[in-house]
């Protein structure tokens, strides 16, 4: 099938897109065919779902991308849904999904089918274990391997319309926290700075880019700093006021962190902002094309421990584009639970945060930044702060 149709509250642009991407990757990898199965999808998510098919489904479905064609077999009642997206071949069934899907192999010549499990990535572990067992059951013939490099190209590399996307998310995030600081006084507290956020997002039809109750992260003067809610500390003079906050915009989010002093800031706390932004700037001269995620994590976790101040603990960078961790490579150490994400590399496309911060007396010195890979090196996605703001 070619052009992708218009079907209501479905993606079918994006869609048709990332199908195309999809072949492409096939194509480049070891494996005959792409399977995505998924069923219950309101209960139990597949991650790869809203790329290839873009609505929920309720009977089991399996969506299989090879080099030149695609296909989804699906329930019968769902398939009006799926022929009206232009992007696939529809199979429609009614009592099982076994031979369908089995015909679909067949006409695809795929002996070598990529599944999405993975040990670290969670975007790219979305086959139950339950459906894995069907699916050895249905194709016995067949040998299996794991999806995720795949996943990761498809989902990392960012088409044009999701550029568009995460670049108008960050935009919309800087311009919502101006209105909300433009609108501070000394007696707001943490609680009310983040119900004004979450009002002017519910005016606009915004969803969080993470967990409501905790999107955006609000930090005033020194308080302890984490993934916190919002509580009735203030601002004192002097002090910082801290926020993490992104938004998700036509299905794409942002990620970002910005930071305020009331009144003048101190040497001491100017020196902890220098120093923060000099080890983001570090990793950002490590980024590009190539690199290696823990590599690049390296050289911005050395800026800040060489001024004397402690080692962050958690990753320098992640992914951003449908969800603000958006899975693929990681810029982080080369600790257990990261797993295998810190040593793969960086592809142009891709879009990537960059973070870390420094706790003093006047607050938490925390900055986070986005950036797109590009063919020669990076683009910012929205300005960086590399000022502390006044209140």
């Amino acid at each position: 099938m070619s052009d992708a149709g218009e079907v209501e509250g479905v993606d079918a642009a994006v869609i048709g897109e990332k199908v195309a991407a999809a072949r492409e990757a096939v194509a480049a990898g070891d494996a005959d065919a792409w399977l995505s199965v998924g069923r219950e999808t309101d209960v139990s998510p597949e991650p790869c779902f809203p790329y290839l098919l873009g609505f929920d489904v309720v009977w089991p479905t399996a969506v299989v991308v090879a080099p030149d064609s695609s296909a989804v077999v699906l329930g019968r009642h769902d398939a009006p849904t799926a022929r009206d997206l232009g992007v696939h071949d529809v199979r429609a069934y009614d009592e099982s999904i076994a031979e369908p899907l089995r015909e679909v192999l067949d006409e695809m010549n795929a002996e070598r089918v990529a599944l999405n499990y993975d040990r670290d990535d969670v975007v790219a572990d979305g086959l139950s274990h339950g459906l894995f067992l069907q699916l050895r059951e249905y194709l016995p013939d067949r040998e299996f391997t794991s999806a995720s490099d795949l996943i990761r190209r498809l989902r990392g590399v960012k088409s044009d319309t999701e550029y568009e996307r995460v670049r108008a998310a960050a935009t919309e995030t800087e311009e919502l926290l101006q209105t909300a600081t433009a609108t501070w006084t000394p007696e707001t507290t943490e609680r009310e700075f983040a119900d004004f956020l979450h009002e002017r997002m519910t005016e606009r039809g915004l969803d969080s880019a993470w967990a409501w109750d905790y999107c955006p992260t609000v930090h005033m003067g020194d308080r302890e700093v984490g993934h916190t809610l919002p509580a009735d500390h203030t601002v004192d003079e002097g002090e910082l006021l801290h926020v993490d906050f992104g938004i998700r915009r036509d299905g794409y989010a942002s990620d970002i962190q910005r930071l305020w002093v009331r009144g003048e800031a101190s040497d001491g706390l100017r020196t902890a902002f220098r120093d923060v932004r000099a080890a983001i700037d570090t990793g950002h001269d490590a980024l590009g094309p190539g690199a290696v995620g823990h590599e690049v994590d390296a050289a911005a976790r050395e800026e800040p421990t060489s001024r004397g101040w402690p080692a962050f603990e958690h990753a320098f960078g992640h992914q951003v584009g449908r969800a603000a961790h958006d899975g693929g490579t990681l810029l982080g150490p080369e600790w257990e639970r990261y797993g295998e994400a810190p040593r793969h590399e960086v592809r142009p496309g891709e879009v990537y945060t960059m973070e870390l911060g420094v706790a003093t007396e006047w607050g938490y010195v925390g900055q986070e930044e986005m950036v797109r890979i590009t063919e020669t090196g990076t683009e910012w996605v929205v300005p960086p702060q590399t000022e502390l703001r006044t209140l």
